[in-house]
């Protein structure tokens, strides 16, 4: 089992150890499993290190020596020593420098099409779960609250949770400058996750909060096919317990703030022969800076 299910730490930076070289560093799973790799340990692991971008040179140098982003870089080195079926990511590129994230995301992209890997990436950052992801869940308070595909969940959230996620999402297009948008701000404190509120968790904060909410935990159900969510009057679909009245303190549990900014004249823009800035490249791949984007604040932030 632990040579097939691998982790890829968050801080590259306290995650290796700055006493050890990276070939040691790299080569710990080997002697931990008492594996011997064909042609040699050191052979192997200045393979991994050129794998993910590395030089081979690099085997007898020490942490310190290397960037944030290149430390990364060693840590996946690491994961990926045993050849894994399954690879946990624990915010992979949240310590790393915005023009570096991009880099590092490609990467992982890569290499899971060069090995057939399996990714299960823990992350805040919604334009970063946005790109990697086919299938993401949402979690509140330890839950999962919301189960679904990455074009289901982006397009049509059903949890009321996920839906104020989604508003706090900034749109980077300079022609939607003059548009409204809505914001729907949760008030209040987060319930401790040692001692969460009765019935379904989100019910303290959420505008849709009925009595059932308070004392019935909402199973996750199917709605629709390969979207499942927890929810007892879920958005964009039926209403799973008609006929409730909203509680008097869920009326005053969010603010929606209108944004719109003053008329400003039309954006004219230079005809291009790539791909317009907010786009993705035609591969696929992000560009340097298209992991800047500020998402939401930390506090309310969906797992995936």
């Amino acid at each position: 089992m632990r040579r097939d299910v691998q982790m890829i730490f968050q801080d590259p930076y306290s995650s290796l150890n700055p006493r050890h070289t990276i070939g040691t560093i790299v080569s710990a799973p080997f002697r931990l499993q008492g594996v011997e790799p064909e042609g040699g340990l050191k052979s192997h692991v200045q393979e991994l290190l050129q794998l993910v971008g590395l030089s081979p040179e690099h085997y007898n140098r020490y942490p310190h020596e290397f960037s944030g982003g290149q430390r990364q870089r060693i840590g996946i080195a690491r994961a990926l020593a045993l050849r894994p079926k399954l690879v946990v990511a624990d915010e992979p590129v949240s310590a790393l420098d915005v023009s570096i994230q991009a880099q590092v995301v490609n990467l992982l992209d890569d290499l899971q099409d060069e090995l057939g890997l399996t990714y299960v990436i823990i992350a805040h950052d919604l334009s970063v779960i946005r790109h990697v992801s086919d299938r993401i869940a949402v979690m509140y308070l330890g839950k999962i609250v919301e189960l679904t595909d990455r074009k289901s969940l982006y397009s049509a959230p059903m949890h009321p949770y996920t839906k104020a996620l989604m508003s706090a999402v900034p749109v980077p297009d300079p022609r939607r400058r003059g548009l409204k948008s809505e914001r729907i701000l949760l008030k209040g404190d987060v319930p401790s996750p040692i001692s969460p509120p009765s019935g379904c968790r989100f019910h303290t904060r959420c505008w849709k909060a009925t009595e059932v909410c308070k004392t019935q935990e909402p199973p996750l159900l199917a709605l629709k096919t390969g979207h499942q969510v927890a929810c007892h009057h879920p958005e964009n679909a039926p209403d799973q317990v008609p006929g409730q009245q909203v509680l008097a303190a869920a009326r005053e549990a969010v603010e929606l703030v209108t944004k719109a900014k003053p008329d400003a004249a039309p954006v004219v823009e230079p005809e291009a022969t790539g791909p317009a800035p907010s786009e993705a490249p035609a591969s696929g791949k992000l560009a340097k800076g298209d992991a800047a984007t500020p998402s939401q604040p930390a506090e309310d932030s969906p797992e995936v």
